[in-house]
Order: structure tokens, then sequence, then C-alpha cells
């Protein structure tokens, strides 16, 4: 069963990982305070520009830093490579839990699910610390699971450690969260097991040791408005006044059915079915997922700031609920399980996959509109495919739906969504996402014109992040006009990477032009670069 979710789960992760650039401000951020730190030493306290960066735990930058120097430089792949291997981490850990609280077969279809779930693939292909808080709570889960429920002691320091380190991938939400989850299943269970004094004290222990590892030093070099910054300003003062990304409490109620596609389509289904087999079959696995999954929703919708990503630790649980529900339909008569259940939703999904099989023709017909075709393929000939493949999975799916049999209307589901999302991000957003943000074109532009040793700036309101890890070299910025005027009057030749309203602002504000020597559109926007002496 492992080599099964590893042939699933590494093309969906690793195919492809580095090819599209880096761009998003958050992976730039993230990718160059892990390039200062291979590069500067900083691997106690980590840096953005020379400065303290105190917005997050290292554990991410360690892993991208050290991945990094296997290959001497921060790239696009090293920098997701950590995420990646998360992701193949979670589905193996996925599948052990849901071995343990149904069946083997359950856990290897909640694995799956979770590898082909539309928000849990992308989240694995980013730079971002979502993945492995998630790898680590997950795991924490399993731990716990093990340690309270199945009573195994040696169990209680393993989750000491893996609550520690994802503690250490986004801060105190990686101890918070599986708690909160152990706490809530422990109300809801008639039969409560006892923790015995010594086998948590071995958890805190080895949580302790493995954060402490960390932040004591940290506290040690960055003294207590380090500890204010990382443990009070950027975890509970944003979870309880977001200064960003603000949304109303009712957010998840669509972001996650949204995010959890296609199998949202079955969610709602296990949780009836676990209502209705109350009392006939042992459910104890199926409360515990609920309980996991309502938990971590609820945490964080009372949040007022909110990000799809932030909810990626209830994935997990939402497919062991959907992989246990599989799994009780195949061990069913076929005539005994309503139709409504699974064959509805997918004869549903495979009407969706004809009509986007229509829509792709079409626009390769050039009968739909201009921005409609920014979602398919450049080439024609591409396009003509993904509508054939599109088509051909419609009726695969149709097909095992009319025939009632439960496992090959979830492989022919499995199969149409995982050769869906790897052709996507092939062939579709990648391609798509370069050609609209070519920031290395750019890059290599400017590296062309500038030699390393000439003041280089960037004037006015850019995407600096970006343009700095693509760049290879910090480039300090100028915001305001007058400090880009006064740069600019200097007597040596010195260059300025700035977009094109800037430079006609300071072309009229100046009475004279300085000469552009290179020219981008980047998101519909034009970059220049230009200097002050031809």
């Amino acid at each position: 069963m492992p080599g099964l979710i590893l042939a699933v789960a590494f093309p969906l992760f690793l195919v492809g990982l580095g090819a599209r650039y880096i761009w998003i401000p958050l992976e730039a951020r993230y990718a160059l305070v892990a390039r200062e730190m291979m590069e500067g030493g900083h691997w106690i306290l980590p840096h953005l520009g020379g400065q303290l960066y105190p917005d997050k735990p290292p554990l991410l930058f360690w892993s991208v830093a050290l991945l990094s120097s296997l290959t001497s430089a921060v790239s696009e792949w090293t920098a997701r490579l950590p995420s990646a291997l998360a992701a193949v981490g979670v589905c193996l850990v996925t599948w052990r839990i849901g071995a343990q609280l149904f069946s083997s077969t359950a856990g290897l279809l909640a694995a799956l699910s979770l590898a082909t779930s539309a928000g849990f693939f992308w989240s694995g292909r980013q730079a971002l610390p979502d993945m492995l808080l998630t790898l680590w709570t997950t795991s924490a889960y399993w731990a716990l699971w093990r340690w309270i429920m199945a009573k195994q002691p040696i169990a209680a320091p393993l989750a000491g450690v893996c609550l520690g380190l994802a503690t250490l991938s986004k801060g105190p939400v990686g101890l918070l969260l599986p708690t909160l989850t152990i706490a809530v299943y422990l109300v809801v269970q008639p039969n409560r097991p006892r923790l015995r004094g010594r086998e948590l004290g071995l958890c805190l222990g080895t949580y302790a040791t493995t954060t402490l590892a960390w932040y004591l030093p940290a506290l040690w070099q960055g003294g207590l408005s380090y500890a204010e910054a990382t443990l009070l300003h950027h975890s509970l003062e944003r979870y309880v006044k977001a200064w960003e990304h603000t949304a109303p409490w009712y957010f998840y109620l669509g972001a996650f059915p949204a995010e959890f596609l296609p199998w949202t389509l079955f969610l709602p289904q296990a949780l009836v079915l676990g209502i209705v087999l109350r009392g006939r079959v042992e459910l104890s696995g199926w409360w515990f997922a609920v309980c996991w999954l309502a938990t971590i929703l609820l945490f964080f919708s009372v949040s007022s700031g909110k990000r799809d990503i932030y909810i990626l630790p209830a994935f997990p649980a939402a497919a062991l609920l959907v992989g246990w529900m599989w799994s009780w339909w195949s061990e069913q008569d076929s005539r005994h399980v309503g139709w409504w259940a699974w064959g509805l939703p997918s004869f549903m999904l495979s009407l969706g996959l004809w009509a986007m099989a229509a829509a792709v023709w079409a626009a390769a017909s050039g009968l739909l509109p201009t921005k409609s075709a920014l979602l398919l393929p450049t080439a024609s000939e591409a396009r003509l495919w993904v509508g054939i493949l599109l088509a051909v999975a419609g009726g695969l799916l149709l097909s095992a739906t009319i025939a009632r049999r439960v496992l090959f209307v979830y492989a022919a589901l499995l199969g149409c969504t995982w050769c869906a999302l790897i052709l996507t991000v092939s062939w579709i957003y990648t391609p798509q996402f370069n050609q609209r943000y070519p920031i290395k074109a750019f890059a290599a532009a400017v590296q062309a014109h500038v030699p390393p040793h000439q003041p280089l700036r960037l004037c006015g309101p850019l995407n600096d992040l970006a343009i700095r890890f693509n760049m290879g070299r910090d480039i300090p910025g100028l915001t305001e006009d007058a400090e880009i005027s006064r740069y600019l009057d200097r007597e040596q030749r010195v260059f300025c990477v700035l977009t094109q309203t800037t430079y006609r602002r300071l072309n009229t504000a100046r009475l004279q032009s300085f000469p552009i020597l290179a020219r981008q559109e980047i998101d519909r926007s034009v970059w220049l670069l230009i200097a002050n002496q031809p």
C-alpha cells in the first residue's frame, strides 16, 4: 500500500515543481530568508534583507537552506521541495491513521483522496510553511491516538516531538490544534481514558526539549523583543486581531468545500453515514475525524484573519471520513447502497467533465472570449488533446457509475482527478503563469546591463521580493519621488528598476528623459530598467 501511495503522490508533487517562476511575494520572502540563512549563516535568527525576520519559526527555512546547500543555491525547486516531500509524508501518515482508526483499505483510500484534493495538491507545490505544519500536526494526531486511545505509552514522547516540530513550523498553533482536538474528542466520548502522569511528563518533556532547542538560543540572541514579536505579535495578535487577510466568520464554509474538490461531493454522505450507523458499528474513529475537522474549522473561523491555506491541517481529517465511507460502501452489496450516495455525485462529475471538454473545444475554435483562453494551454494542439482527455475521463467515470461497482467508480474518479491535476499544472497553469509574470527574463536583462558592483535601486511600487530573488542579490528600494530624484542626480552612473507609470511621472517632474535599457510587461504593467546616464 505505501508503494501505491508513493506512485500516486510523487508525480503529483514533484513533476514540474521548479518550472513555475517565483513571483508570489510569500514564496519569494521565504526563499530569500532561506538564502540569507544559507549564505550568511543565520541559522538561529532568520534574516530578510539584513534585518531580523521574526514572523515565522525556522523549520521551513532550515529545510530549504539544507536542501539548497546540496546544489549551492536556493532555486524554485529547492524552495518548494520541503513542502512537496511533506505532502507525501502527510499522505503516508494519513494512511497509517486510517488503518488504525478503521481499516487498511480505508487508510489507503483516505491517503489517495487527500493527495488528489485540489487545495492540498496546490499547497504541496508552494514554498510555504503550512504543509510542514500539516505534516507534524497529522503525525501528532497519530501519536496522540496511539498513546491515549490505543494505550501505547511508547507513543507519548513521539507525540511531544511531533508537537514540537509543529510549533517550529508555524508557532504555537502547532501545539493548539492537536491538543484542542483531543480535548474535544475526550469530552464527546463516554469512556474517557485516564492519562498517567509519567506518560504526560514524557510528552511534555520531549515537547519542551524540541521547541526550546531553538527558542532558547533565539531568545538569547534576539532578546525579549524578538520573543514578543515571534510569540505574541505574529501569533496571538494576528489571531485575535488580524491586520491583513480579514474575512467574515463564514469564510471557510465556502473556501473549504472548494479546496477539497472533488471529494467535497462525498463528504456530506460520510457525515450522514456515521449518524445512520450509530449504535450498529464501532464509530470511535469516525468521531475522532469529525472532532479533528470541526475543531480546526471552528478555530480558524473565530479568528478575523483568514486564508484558504490556514485550514490545510483539516484536510487529512476530511480525507479520513471520505476514505472510510468508500471503504464501507465497497464492503456492501452495491444493490443495497443508495445510488444517491455515490452514483449521483459521480454522474454529476462525469457531466461536468463533458461540459469542460466542450468548453475546451469551443475555446480552441475561437468561440469563447479571450479571457477564457487564459485557463487553457497556449498551443491549439494541446487544447485539442485536453478536450479529448476530458471527454474520455467523463465516459470512463460514467461507465463505472452505470456498472454500479463502487471501487471502479472510486478508481475512475481518482484516475481522472490525478491526470487532470498533473496536466493542469504542466500544460496550463505553469506556462500561463510564466507568460504573465516573466520575471526571469527581466532579471536576466537587468543582469546583462548592470555589473554586480554598480548601484541599482528598486524605485516605486514593485514586487521587490520577486526581483530580488530572481536577481540573486539584495537591491535597496526607494519609495518617494524625492529619494529617486536624488539617487538619479548622482555623478556616477546608476541604475533604477521602476514601472512605466513612475518613469513618466519622473520625466514630467524633472523635464528630462532617462535612457531605457530594458523593458518587460509583467502582470499588465510595464517594468523598465533605466540609467541616469547614457
